[in-house]
């Protein structure tokens, strides 16, 4: 789940905010083992890491926030997919758990939110520092053709600095090999869709255009929450395909309209690499976009489907859309 870090930027108010983080902390009275994590996403963490004065005032407000609002720890995300960590940020994460222990926080977790084929990473150095490592893989999938399909398709593999498009397994197994422990690595799984019009044309090499109009969330961005997508393709008739052989990837076409999108099979899928490689669990973003008004059949299908995947005794091969 993500959490709002500063109260300046909830767009209802220091008082509703303060409400919200009283009602979460609550939830630890009926379970003690539960952790609250804050987060931070915003491409500007490279910019603060990068000064020695920005990096301390930001370690101090989100000390007395975690303190003031009983927090477990941060999660960080820089967002900006052009560039690696650099020396700053790396910095940033040992400055922050050596304050948190100072002030007698040993226990706060620092965690960071990564793409998975992030070139320019110290992964050994990143995994020692952080608790955890959220790592995230399928962020952009946009519709190409190609030789092998009339259907047009996401790529689905990974380039990862020498290693050219190989699966996600084979991507989590360089973290690995790099000097990552998997015992502290989390697979994140993305509960979003992305919706393109491939109106124009893309045989000629044409970027599809985001479709903008479809869903009635996060306007400001071509995205799609589950609960949503699932309502409508309820309501109207779609055809479903595949961008891989793994049932990592569905995709659904309608017309000139094309969305990548998660279903029960793909999330499922994720789950069972996660626990074939022994790693911490899995990271959902998020909760709130799973089916959680059980508008389509099922209460929180995504997320039932991810439980049930560590749970199974055997590996599923289904991928039925």
């Amino acid at each position: 789940m993500e959490l709002d870090m500063f109260a300046s930027y909830h767009p209802y108010g220091n008082d509703t905010i303060e409400k919200d983080w009283k009602s979460l902390a609550e939830l630890k009275h009926t379970k003690p083992e539960l952790k609250l994590l804050g987060s931070i996403h915003s491409p500007l963490l490279m910019q603060v890491a990068a000064e020695k004065e920005s990096r301390e005032t930001l370690t101090e407000n989100m000390l007395k926030y975690m303190e003031r609002y009983q927090l477990d720890g941060i999660d960080l995300y820089f967002g900006d997919e052009r560039f690696g960590p650099h020396e700053e940020f790396y910095m940033l994460i040992e400055e922050l758990k050596s304050r948190f222990t100072a002030a007698g926080h040993s226990t706060w977790e620092v965690n960071v939110e990564i793409e998975i084929s992030r070139e320019t990473i110290d992964h050994a150095r990143l995994c020692r520092l952080a608790d955890f490592v959220h790592v995230v893989g399928m962020v952009e999938r946009k519709p190409i053709y190609n030789e092998y399909s009339s259907t047009p398709m996401a790529k689905a593999t990974f380039d990862i600095n020498e290693l050219k498009n190989i699966t996600l397994e084979r991507a989590l197994q360089y973290w690995i090999d790099n000097s990552c422990p998997a015992d502290k690595m989390a697979l994140g799984v993305l509960f979003i869709a992305q919706p393109f019009t491939i109106a124009n044309g893309l045989k000629n090499g044409e970027e599809p255009e985001e479709l903008m109009t479809l869903c009635s969330v996060m306007k400001e961005r071509p995205i799609c929450s589950y609960v949503e997508l699932c309502q409508i393709f309820k309501e109207t008739e779609w055809k479903m395909g595949w961008d891989d052989m793994e049932g990592l990837a569905p995709h659904a076409i309608q017309g000139d309209r094309w969305i990548a999108y998660e279903n029960e099979a793909s999330v499922g899928r994720k789950g069972e690499i996660a626990r074939s490689k022994n790693l911490a669990g899995v990271f959902v973003f998020s909760l709130g976009m799973d089916d959680y008004r059980n508008k389509c059949g099922t209460l929180y299908p995504l997320t039932k489907a991810l439980i049930r995947s560590f749970e199974s005794p055997t590996l599923e091969s289904d991928t039925t859309p």
